[in-house]
């Protein structure tokens, strides 16, 4: 997507959230929600240290919420789920909820419009938005409401890897679909939006080298999922065309340096339980609460998250990413390396985090990345001092 237009500091986008007729199954349209008009919606290109403001235009027949996961984004653009976009044309005001951390008051509900501020102070990351409206974001992304937001910096630049149009992003997502095209309504009223969008590892993003050097071209290479059979199993195809005359890539022992996060300094340690309970999905034995902050972590403390687990549950904290420090009392594991915001925590499993909040007090989310789970309150809020 391009900017509507870019200033000293700033590129401004413009994007309309509405429904469109997309052509996903051969002779059939679907109904989808999406922003302007495709699914996934515009990827925005934004470059360390350069803002990005998009100012989201709700045309859509729900309130809505915008929340750039894996954005270092401050607690008045991060997509609060309480902070609704209403849909253009309302004239009502909707009945206040429990309030943000210690403030007692979610921000205005915004009439048709609200714009979003992301200062992108953070390393070259593939980063993605969704909806994020309180007990509706898996219908919401079900039906279309995701797109990619991919910073770049100096750093990844000067690395030898693919680039231009080499550089390629990919949303793999599964849907079922009715006789006529579209989505199975059973889809958003019995939470199968949760494995459709966040099947393990959920919500979490890698970055890949595919070498097709090896084969000859008119080769075919599937890309299937070796956990299912039939249509699932069948992800993608690539249809190797020719050779490239000159390809100098490479992939270097160390892409980035990475500042270690020291155990040994944490001031604080806390634990957080998932589970199910009698009152539904759970942390720490309560449903969420707007308003009501499990921990108050203070700016550029180093702090330790425990997160344990009834069942299998992808944990996603706002605002930084963490950096595990062991899984079930072990070094951490082959995906657990590098800076993370989302960590896959399986049943019966607890993982030592390490983290550091930075730049921007306020109210933050903690939450299972499993949608239909974070959907039935299985979220906390945490505020920053």
């Amino acid at each position: 997507m391009a900017p509507v237009y870019s200033d000293a500091t700033t590129d401004h986008y413009e994007i309309i959230q509405r429904t469109a007729q997309l052509d996903i199954l051969p002779s059939l349209r679907t109904e989808a929600w999406t922003y302007h008009g495709t699914f996934p919606g515009p990827t925005i290109r934004a470059r360390s240290g350069r803002a990005t403001s998009v100012r989201h235009r709700n045309e859509l027949p729900h309130p809505t919420v915008v929340h750039l996961h894996g954005g270092h984004t401050p607690a008045d653009s991060d997509g609060y789920p309480m902070d609704l976009i209403l849909p253009i044309g309302t004239t009502t005001t909707p009945q206040r909820s429990h309030g943000h951390g210690t403030t007692g008051t979610t921000a205005a509900p915004a009439y048709g419009e609200r714009t979003y501020l992301y200062p992108n102070r953070q390393r070259a990351a593939s980063l993605w938005y969704h909806d994020h409206r309180h007990s509706f974001t898996g219908p919401a992304v079900w039906r279309g409401l995701a797109g990619f937001h991919l910073i770049g910096d100096d750093i990844e630049d000067a690395l030898p890897l693919p680039r231009g149009d080499r550089d390629i992003p990919l949303l793999i997502s599964d849907r079922s679909f009715a006789v006529d095209g579209s989505f199975a309504s059973e889809a958003c009223s019995t939470g199968r939006s949760a494995t459709a969008t966040s099947t393990s590892p959920p919500a979490e993003r890698f970055d890949v080298i595919i070498d097709f050097s090896a084969y000859s071209p008119g080769t075919s290479v599937r890309l299937r999922n070796i956990l299912d059979t039939g249509p699932a199993a069948d992800i993608m195809r690539f249809d190797v065309t020719g050779s490239l005359r000159r390809d100098d890539t490479t992939v270097p022992d160390q892409l980035a340096p990475l500042e270690r996060l020291d155990p040994a300094a944490a001031v604080a340690e806390r634990t957080f339980l998932f589970q199910l309970g009698p009152a539904g999905w759970s942390i720490n034995g309560a449903p969420y609460q707007p308003g009501r902050a499990l921990a108050q972590p203070r700016l550029g403390a180093v702090e330790i998250w425990r997160f344990i687990t009834d069942f299998h549950h992808p944990v996603h904290v706002h605002l930084d990413p963490f950096q595990v420090v062991s899984r079930n009392n072990r070094p951490p594991g082959p995906f657990d390396r590098g800076w993370k915001d989302t960590v896959d925590v399986r049943p019966a499993e607890a993982v030592e985090v390490a983290v550091r909040f930075t730049d921007y007090p306020g109210p933050f989310m903690l939450h299972c990345h499993n949608l239909e789970h974070e959907d039935m309150a299985m979220m906390a809020d945490f505020t920053v001092t």
